[in-house]
Order: C-alpha cells, then sequence, then structure tokens
C-alpha cells in the first residue's frame, strides 16, 4: 500500500529541480533561493495543464458553506467523544475543524480516488488505479531523476493525476496543511506495524501525548480524529512516526513546490499524460493488495461510546453536567430515564458548541440526530 518514506528533512535538503521525462530527456528547472524565501501565491489544480499547491481558501464555497459542510462531518465524532467523557471545544474544536478541512480538501483535489481501494476501482471503472500507477511512477521520477523529497514528489504527483495510494494522500495532506502550523507545531508521517499503511498527523513538540495529535487520513474512512480514537494510532505501539516539517521547513516546502509547479506546469502535465497513456487500459490493482473502504475510528472507541450511550447513571457526574435535582433525585427504576435525560443534555451542549448563538429550543430540535450518529455512523461513510 505504501513506497517507502522518506525521513529527509527539507530544513536541510538542497533545493528541488522540476524535471520530467521528455522523448528520453530529462528537463530539469532549479528552484531559484529566492522562491524559498517569498511568499507564494499558488495556482489551483484544475485539470492536468495546471497546477500549485493551493492557497488556504478552498475553491468557490464560501466560508459558511466550508464551515457547514466540515461541521457535518464532525459532529457525529464530536457528540461520540462527549459521551466518552472527552469533551472537544475551543481551542481543540478549532484544530480538529482545521485538521477535517485539509482532509476534504485532499479527497476534493484527488477525485479519482484510491487505486487500491475496491469502491473506488469499481465507481471509476478501473481509472483509479490507472491514475494511481501513472502517479506512482511519475512520483518516482522526481525523486529519482530531480532529486525532488519525497513528500513533495508525492504531493504533485497526486495532484496531476487526481488519485493516489495511502502515500500520496498523506503527502499531500502534509503540503496542504502546511500553512496552517504554529511555531510548536509539527507533521509526521506515520505508517502501522499492522498493515502497509502511512497518514499525516498534526502534533506539538512540547505536548507529545496522543491527546493533542490529530490524525489527518484522507484514505480512510471518515473525518480527521484525535489519535487516540484511531483504528492504527490508538495504540502508540503499534506506529513508528517520520519527523516532516516544522512551521518553518514546512512553509519553506510549499513554497518551493509552488513555484516548481507554475514554472514547469506544462511539463509536468505532459509527463503525467505520457505516463498514464502507457499504462494497461485493463490496469486494476492487483487483488492481494485492494482493500475495501476501511473507517478511521477504531471498533473499541465505536464499543466504549455504545456501552457508555446505556450505562447507569453516574449522579456526580451528570450534576456536572448540568442535569437537574429533581431529575437525579428520580428512584432507581428510572435510571434509563435519567440516562437518556444526560444523553440529551450532552447532546444539546454539542450542538450549542458546534453552532455559536444556536437557541436551546434549536439545539434540542438536533439531539436525536446527534446521539444517533455517535451510536451507529462512527465508522460509515466517507
Amino acid at each position: 500500500m505504501v513506497a517507502p518514506l522518506s525521513t529527509h528533512n527539507s530544513q536541510h535538503a538542497q533545493r528541488p529541480a522540476a524535471a520530467v521525462v521528455d522523448g528520453g530527456q530529462v528537463v530539469i528547472h532549479q528552484a531559484p533561493a529566492a522562491a524559498s524565501r517569498a511568499a507564494s501565491t499558488a495556482i489551483p489544480v484544475r485539470e492536468p495543464s495546471s497546477g500549485g499547491l493551493p492557497p488556504r481558501q478552498h475553491g468557490a464555497l464560501s466560508r459558511n458553506a466550508l464551515s457547514r459542510q466540515n461541521d457535518a462531518r464532525l459532529r457525529d465524532y464530536v457528540m461520540a467523544r462527549a459521551i466518552d467523557g472527552q469533551v472537544v471545544d475551543g481551542a481543540d474544536l478549532s484544530r480538529l475543524r482545521r485538521a477535517n478541512l485539509t482532509v476534504d480538501a485532499v479527497r476534493a483535489m484527488l477525485p479519482w480516488g484510491r487505486g487500491n481501494v475496491a469502491v473506488d476501482i469499481e465507481r471509476t471503472q478501473g481509472e483509479s488505479s490507472r491514475r494511481s500507477l501513472a502517479c506512482q511512477i511519475m512520483a518516482d521520477q522526481l525523486i529519482q531523476m530531480a532529486g525532488w523529497p519525497a513528500i513533495q514528489a508525492r504531493a504533485t504527483a497526486a495532484l496531476f493525476s487526481q488519485a493516489g495510494t495511502c502515500d500520496h494522500h498523506a503527502a499531500l495532506g502534509v503540503m496542504l496543511h502546511a500553512p496552517h502550523l504554529r511555531p510548536d507545531e509539527v507533521l509526521y508521517q506515520v505508517t502501522s506495524s499492522q498493515i502497509g499503511h502511512v497518514w499525516a498527523e498534526w502534533r506539538q513538540e512540547t505536548n507529545p501525548s496522543s491527546a493533542f495529535e490529530l490524525v489527518m487520513d484522507p484514505w480512510m474512512d471518515g473525518p480527521a480524529v484525535f489519535a487516540s480514537d484511531g483504528q492504527l494510532s490508538d495504540v502508540p505501539g503499534n506506529t513508528q512516526s517520520y519527523f516532516n516539517f516544522s512551521q518553518t521547513s514546512a512553509l519553506v516546502a510549499k513554497t518551493e513546490t509552488d513555484w516548481l509547479i507554475a514554472h514547469s506546469g506544462d511539463r509536468l502535465s505532459a509527463a503525467f499524460l505520457q505516463t498514464r497513456a502507457a499504462v494497461a487500459p485493463d490496469f486494476r490493482w492487483p487483488p492481494d493488495v485492494t482493500y475495501r473502504g476501511m473507517p478511521v475510528v477504531s471498533r473499541a472507541f465505536e464499543l466504549r461510546v455504545q456501552t457508555k450511550l446505556d450505562r447507569v447513571l453516574d449522579t456526580a457526574k451528570a450534576a456536572k453536567l448540568g442535569v437537574s435535582g429533581d431529575a437525579l433525585a428520580a428512584p432507581p427504576s428510572l435510571q434509563k430515564a435519567r440516562r437518556s435525560l444526560l444523553n440529551a443534555t450532552m447532546a444539546v451542549g454539542v450542538a450549542r458548541e458546534m453552532t455559536p448563538g444556536l437557541s436551546i429550543q434549536a439545539a434540542k430540535e438536533e439531539v436525536p440526530g446527534l446521539l444517533h450518529g455517535a451510536r451507529h455512523q462512527l465508522r460509515k461513510g466517507r
């Protein structure tokens, strides 16, 4: 599923050159030093003939529309975290939303999908596999013939291919998230010892615990999640991390890559089209390394939430969460009703946290959907 990861830190890397194979010749353009220092206005990729790592805006969607779309994919998860006793609010909610925007952006830029996932292969009649193979070949050319760091090469190849496997999805996520790092934050790529898979994690150097770490995995199904809740990231001993970027090196790498794509976009596009044309028209990813869609949320987290939704009420905890004294004084025979009231109280809180200014009445109307989502939808759908 994954190609070998590079542990090469772009802070110390020689500047990459833009290179494509054209009639057996390697055409090279070196990124000038100024490109590493100057702010870049990137060119959003729309067709194979244009390129650039997109700036912070996301297409034609308004900020409000993006926020609504982003939150719709997070609400079930945020509700589940509340049930699990891990309320997401304030700065944590802002970071989760930002991470999920990156996940959404990668998926939007790779509309042909995942070359080694059965549902995408079927949906595209095999084109996801053919483009992903071309993506892999193109990335290898940029790495081997032009000296590009692996992350930048894979992200660029994915942009022109509009498809990829997990390593291409992860690399593009790293590059897109680069402008959003703060001085004490870092990006890692992480692999699993359980299966051959790679994803990106957003971490804080001064807080290495999984309570801060966010998994950004657009190849898997589901939103951005905290590492402690991830299917492959919930047990740190089962993963291996590769440092990618600090705030400074991430911005340098993104600016360099934007410049290279902007100045060699036509050649890169031609290289992709040439490579894609050489792929057999009936190519599919080999069955032994083709996967069903896998949810990013762990089964253990889902089961824990489902159990807690029905657990006998802890009255002390319920009082802290705002359940009224009259409700807490109900006889033990009404424990199930008290549990339901606590769940509903938490759901109202989640609804109002997700939508500042939402009235209590409007929040109450969202309770059934939030609780259903937390119980049944955590591991379903993209």
